[in-house]
């Protein structure tokens, strides 16, 4: 029997993770007559003057208009889920959670059109229920489809780009009101960057992406000693559709998980086995441990090697995006950095070093991906394939010193930050890293020439507008 201590510990961590289930994403509250906003992960916070939520595309007109009339900044926001602050204002914010409709679908030309506020995991039920899916997902299906497109959120595969190589129109209001449509061949200037746009052009009201046939995934994850994933990293990625690679710090232990196309029947634990595996152990357990290691710091080395030991093969063949999407009910704090696929194992290594180096102590394991290149101009995926490093910490825990050290070792390898993750560059430090930056540039300064989708994160990172 474990000791009442533990028991309530458990308790607690368990009826805090279930609320989490039924709260929204992020929060927005009234404190002495302002609404203070935060995100999910709680490091970002905001006090917005005006806050709507509007209902169709000509309440977001109206509100843009009455926030140009007022001489606020207009900032949109989804489910939070961005780490930095992205989505923080001081003027008015426009919450679209109740813009979450499918509005059209074309079965003949493979295309499905939803408003911009729809999360990712509605989006998914509505696909599964005709038959198509998103060639490609995340890990991570809380995110609004347009938030999730605006700071390049992507997935994993070597062959595949982000999430918004599947755009296909964008509808958005502008600065003047204006209510805008634009793809390759309307707007094609405004269509090629909007797809990966920080918010800095508009407010995206409508999508249309590309889908396929619905298809399921044959999924294998296993533990391996570091060094084995490491020498085997370019046979494993080039040879798989689908890699998501974990390394777990102060242990020599990383997990692999490949998932492959397959026809074979579903076969996927239900029930109490699937609440067990993919809730008590991944979340209300590992809450539990990330805890323990945030009251004592030195005791986290031993915790991972606990972790680590109980790490074993899973297998499963599912629905696509029940196998790309998975739970994550203990909150954290994240910074992922975009690399030269041809630098991923070297930099995993500096990483090690310097968390040794520093006697850090880091409690959630590092995420390794790969994606293939895009086109678009301030995707992180820009004219290379990509490897992508992800460190993060639980909430509370202090992270500066960690992903500071983290990106100056990004640096050394023309890094470029996810948009929606902790970073601390500028845009005197971006620019050389993209080759398109001027085009973005121009299209930002045409369809916003005052500044009014700016706030105080797309001044560091894009720079002000004059």
């Amino acid at each position: 029997m474990a000791p009442r201590g533990v028991k309530e510990f458990l308790r607690a961590t368990t009826c805090a993770s279930r609320n989490d289930r039924a709260a929204p994403r992020s929060i927005a509250v009234m404190t002495g007559g302002a609404t203070t906003w935060r995100n999910w992960g709680r490091n970002q916070v905001c006090e917005p003057a005006a806050v709507t939520d509007p209902e169709s595309e000509l309440e977001v007109v109206e509100a843009v208009l009455a926030a140009r009339t007022a001489g606020q900044t207009v900032k949109a926001v989804g489910s939070g889920h961005s780490f930095t602050d992205t989505a923080c204002t001081d003027g008015r914010m426009l919450r679209l959670g109740r813009l979450d409709r499918v509005v059209g679908f074309d079965r003949d030309a493979s295309t499905i059109t939803v408003e911009a506020g729809i999360p990712l995991w509605k989006l998914n039920q509505q696909l599964a229920l005709r038959g198509v899916a998103l060639t490609n997902l995340g890990d991570i299906d809380r995110q609004t489809i347009s938030g999730a497109l605006a700071t390049g959120t992507h997935g994993t595969g070597l062959g595949l780009g982000a999430l918004a190589t599947m755009v296909r129109e964008i509808e958005m209001v502008t600065a003047d009101g204006d209510l805008v449509r634009c793809s390759e061949h309307e707007e094609p200037e405004l269509f090629a960057c909007a797809r990966v746009g920080l918010g800095a052009l508009g407010v995206i009201t409508k999508l249309t992406l590309q889908v396929e046939p619905a298809f399921r995934l044959h999924s294998v994850e296993m533990p391996m000693r570091l060094d084995e994933m490491l020498a085997d990293f370019d046979r494993v990625v080039t040879t798989n559709e689908h890699v998501d690679m974990y390394w777990f710090p102060h242990t020599d232990v990383a997990t692999v998980k490949c998932n492959n196309r397959t026809d074979a029947p579903i076969r996927a634990k239900q029930g109490y086995k699937q609440w067990r595996d993919e809730i008590v152990l991944t979340n209300y357990l590992f809450g539990a441990v990330c805890k323990a290691g945030q009251l004592v710091p030195s005791a986290v080395p031993k915790l991972a090697q606990f972790v680590v030991a109980n790490i074993g093969r899973t297998e499963k063949v599912d629905r696509s995006d029940r196998v790309f999407c998975s739970r994550r009910l203990v909150r954290f704090v994240e910074m992922e950095y975009e690399l030269p696929r041809t630098e991923a194992t070297a930099t995993l290594l500096a990483i090690r070093e310097f968390i040794d180096d520093e006697a850090l102590r880091v409690a959630f394991p590092i995420e390794i991906r790969v994606t293939g290149a895009d086109d678009i101009p301030l995707s992180t995926g820009y004219g290379r394939e990509n490897a992508y490093i992800a460190c993060h910490l639980p909430t509370g825990t202090p992270f500066e010193r960690y992903f500071r050290g983290v990106e100056a070792i990004m640096d050394r390898v023309g890094g470029r930050p996810h948009w929606g993750k902790m970073h601390f560059q500028t845009a005197q430090t971006l620019a050389p890293r993209y080759p398109e930056w001027s085009r973005f540039q121009a299209v930002r300064a045409k369809f916003d020439p005052e500044g009014r989708f700016r706030n105080a994160y797309l001044d560091r990172v894009l720079g002000e507008l004059p």
